[in-house]
Order: structure tokens, then sequence, then C-alpha cells
């Protein structure tokens, strides 16, 4: 891991992100099951680029960590940060992993890790003391990962698929 850096980008590194956002996207493919369906590729990556630029570029804080080796993207983290819920303590400033991604060929060498690490300290200087990350009830890899970097279940989100009614 010795070659591996974690650097902060902006709105310029956007289009690096394209195949590990493609790696995701496959991934969540193979995870659907039980969940929802997935839309083409093309409308995902359109619509999670803005979501970036929006992210990026406006009033939210926000940040992008991109993990390199040897000048190449192989992983990244998109966080933001927004206020606190009402209800629950977990602080005045509630940081969000949006979207962490790893190449499949890095995976379990410590590039999750190390983004997980960056993300810490960028919301620390924040006065975040909370970060929260939503995933697929399906994604057991993802809750494992997240788990041993100290997440624990909090929430459960729930939708309805009115179509079905």
């Amino acid at each position: 891991m010795n070659d591996l850096r974690i650097v902060e980008g902006g709105t310029e590194r956007i289009g690096d992100l394209e195949p590990l956002w493609r790696t995701l996207y496959e991934y969540h493919r193979g995870i659907a099951e039980g969940v929802a369906g997935v839309r083409p590729f093309e409308d995902t990556w359109r619509q999670r680029q803005g979501q970036y630029q929006g992210w990026l570029e406006g009033d939210t804080d926000a940040v992008l960590l991109v993990a390199e080796r040897d000048g190449r993207a192989v992983g990244y983290a998109m966080l933001t940060a927004g206020p606190g819920a009402a209800t629950w303590d977990l602080g005045e400033v509630v940081a969000e992993i949006e979207t962490l991604s790893v190449l499949p060929s890095e995976r379990g060498s410590g590039v999750g890790g190390a983004l997980m690490e960056a993300s810490r300290r960028w919301a620390l200087e924040r006065g975040v003391r909370t970060i929260a990350v939503g995933l697929a009830h399906t994604n057991v890899g993802a809750q494992r990962f997240y788990e041993r970097e100290g997440f624990t279940p909090f929430y459960t989100d729930m939708v309805l698929d009115l179509r079905s009614r």
C-alpha cells in the first residue's frame, strides 16, 4: 500500500470516476434481487455526475476523496455534510458517505480503509461526530466492510413501490 495516496479532487476529477462508478453499478446489478431493479448505466452515470457537480460546486459541504495508485484512480469516496437529525443526538452536523467504490482488483488491499481514514479526518475537521452510510439490505459485503470500520446499524429505510399496489 506504500504507493497508494488519497487526494482531494474537484469537479475536474469527476470524469476519472466513471470506471469506478461502473464497477459499483455492476456490483449493484448483482445484488439487485430483493431490492429494486437498476437503471441503464448511462442514466445512472449522468445523474451521479450531476449530483457530484452540484455537491462540489454548490452550497453543500462536500469532498471527493480519490485513491490513486501510480497516478490512476483505483477508488473514491464522496461525502457530504449537513445538519444533524432533529430527533436523534448524532451531532449538529452529520456526514454521509454518498459513494464509496474500489476497483475489484484493489479490494482487500487497504484502499477502502484508507478512504475511510481520510473520510474520518475530513469529518472531524468539520466538527462532525457521526458519519452515516446507506446500503441495500442485500449488500452483505458492504455491510461487513462498514462494520469492520466501526459502523453499527441505526436506521432502516423502507420503500413502497406504488406500481405494485
